[in-house]
């Protein structure tokens, strides 16, 4: 080989490195053959604008959609993340957007548009928090989306599981058909989680929760959990000869009072249902400290994508 010629090529190979050192890897992503893209998928050749429901003002906007998710990134996971997991939650943003407008009808038959900033409804978004780094996250990862199939991914997250996050069938059931493909996969966040969510214990008033589950569940002195999904979640509550599946207990009681249906224990005390367990959310895909967690790690946003959706491939829909 030509000496000189061979000096150029080692040359570039180290400009390289050093530029990867320095911009950081992006994840790799594809350029879809629109052959292979369902129609719903292949339409997004350019950024669109969404209509977004705001809450607070009971009005309607119309919104681009990666300015859309620096809002989304900053209201559901925020800048004290590193960046990887900041850009994977960026492109599970916009995935879970455009999967739930396409396959789900976003939130037009509640209030007409796209989207809401109704984290129940949709998904958290608060522009007021956008920080340089959160648009960082986004602008580097502009277009990109998980696929499989060539169709949208049910790209869920959550804050955080015990060891091991949920099956689609566990965290929404009615789902489960739709992305079978979502398994519980191991995850360690829960070791970087505040500590209210490694191990709590959440009081209902035992009137409150004979109210959801009807004059079948006696006095409830014999609640239990009778059914547990792959993940070890719960998803049937039964008392006498009520039962009721778990994730709709959990939303009776509220989201954010009965944090997860990773219950371990369940009795009655003191005119209370006295619920133990540990975890933050549906359990559901990425977890949020399991990202951060992985990036910690050195590992960047597609290796984390690639473990919590390990059948998706990273998308390029436009530029």
């Amino acid at each position: 080989m030509n000496i000189r010629r061979s000096q150029g090529l080692l040359l570039a190979a180290v400009l390289v490195c050093i530029a990867g050192i320095i911009i950081g890897c992006q994840p790799t992503a594809q350029k879809p053959d629109p052959r292979k893209m369902s129609p719903e998928v292949a339409k997004y050749d350019q950024e669109p604008t969404i209509s977004l429901y705001r809450k607070d003002t009971k009005s309607k906007e119309e919104v681009k959609l990666e300015e859309y998710l620096k809002g989304v990134v900053a209201a559901e996971i925020g800048p004290k993340f590193p960046m990887e997991a900041l850009k994977a939650q960026a492109i599970i943003a916009r995935t879970g957007t455009l999967c739930l407008i396409e396959y789900e009808n976003g939130t037009r038959d509640k209030h007409g548009t796209d989207a809401s900033d109704d984290h129940t409804e949709f998904q958290a978004y608060n522009e007021d928090l956008i920080t340089d780094k959160i648009s960082k996250a986004v602008e580097a990862t502009r277009g990109q989306v998980l696929t499989i199939d060539g169709k949208f991914v049910y790209a869920m997250f959550h804050s955080v599981s015990n060891g091991k996050t949920a099956s689609m069938a566990e965290g929404f059931p009615k789902l489960a058909d739709k992305a079978p493909y979502i398994v519980p996969v191991e995850t360690s966040g829960i070791k970087l989680a505040p500590t209210k969510y490694k191990n709590w214990t959440v009081k209902v008033p035992v009137s409150e929760v004979k109210t959801i589950l009807g004059d079948k569940a006696g006095d409830l002195s014999d609640i239990r959990v009778s059914k547990r999904g792959p993940s070890g979640r719960a998803t049937v509550i039964t008392a006498g000869q009520a039962s009721i599946p778990a994730v709709d207990l959990r939303q009776e009681i509220g989201f954010d009072r009965l944090y997860s249906t990773a219950i371990s224990d369940i009795s009655v005390k003191d005119n209370y249902v006295v619920f133990k367990g540990s975890g933050w959310g549906h359990g559901v895909g990425m977890e949020q400290w399991g990202a951060m967690a992985m990036a910690k790690e050195g590992k960047k946003a597609g290796e984390i994508l690639e473990h919590y959706f390990p059948k998706a491939q990273v998308t390029q829909l436009y530029k």
